[in-house]
């Protein structure tokens, strides 16, 4: 499943498919969607659900798409409307931390 998202929304996003308990699930794949002129930042969040970034102007390159993307998060973590830390998703890792 794909949806594309305004990026004032990718936080929503991120939470409803990139956490789980309240931190982000390891498995969750920051990267750059090729479209006509450029890269959109984009993740894949759970079950591969893939998320993308919809801008007027998408992003001369693969680095700069992803940066925008990985900017945002960080914001939004410092600002602890989400957290970056990684969610254990298996016992095995549970009983490790």
């Amino acid at each position: 499943m794909s949806h594309v998202i305004s990026l004032r929304f990718v936080i929503q996003h991120w939470r409803l498919f990139a956490m789980q308990n309240g931190r982000t699930l390891h498995s969750t794949v920051i990267y750059a969607e090729k479209v006509p002129g450029g890269y959109l930042p984009a993740f894949i969040g759970k079950e591969g659900t893939k998320i993308v970034a919809r801008m007027n102007t998408p992003l001369p390159t693969e680095l700069a798409a992803r940066n925008a993307l990985r900017d945002v998060l960080w914001g939004a973590h410092v600002e602890k409307r989400i957290n970056l830390h990684p969610h254990s998703t298996t016992a095995t890792e549970e009983l490790a931390a």
